[in-house]
């Protein structure tokens, strides 16, 4: 699938993850550039790494809940920044929510939108993603 927005590719992101799909996922991603930071762990670099690491978490796992609202976007030329709340959770147990506040970046390439990095942070409970504010 060709991503022709940042946002397309954001999309196709999360509906891999939401699914456990790795042969998706693996689509989303820049094989030229790609960075992974999940929450707590240490940053995983290249393509490789960070296609294992997706492995891990999605191979034999149930599809979990998964909401995700996009906070803030900043484009700049071939460049995309979205800073997106994630609210996952197991199937059927929304008690066991966690809340994780996300940087994804997307690079505009010859003919589509790859994700090159993704950092999550665990949010504390109650814990109330930031509101933008003037300054």
């Amino acid at each position: 699938m060709t991503h022709l927005t940042a946002d397309s590719a954001e999309a196709a992101f999360y509906a891999a993850f939401a699914d456990c799909d790795l042969q998706s996922m693996a689509q989303v991603w820049s094989r030229e550039e790609a960075i992974c930071i999940h929450p707590g762990a240490v940053p995983l670099v290249g393509y490789e790494a960070v296609m294992r690491s997706w492995g891990h978490i999605l191979t034999d796992a149930a599809s979990p809940s998964l909401q995700f609202n996009v906070l803030r976007r900043i484009t700049s030329g071939e460049l995309a920044v979205h800073i997106v709340e994630e609210r996952i959770a197991p199937p059927d147990d929304p008690s066991g929510t966690a809340i994780v506040l996300a940087t994804n970046v997307y690079r505009r390439g010859l003919s589509e939108w790859l994700m090159v990095s993704h950092q999550g942070v665990l949010m504390s409970t109650g814990d109330v993603p930031p509101k933008p504010t003037l300054q």
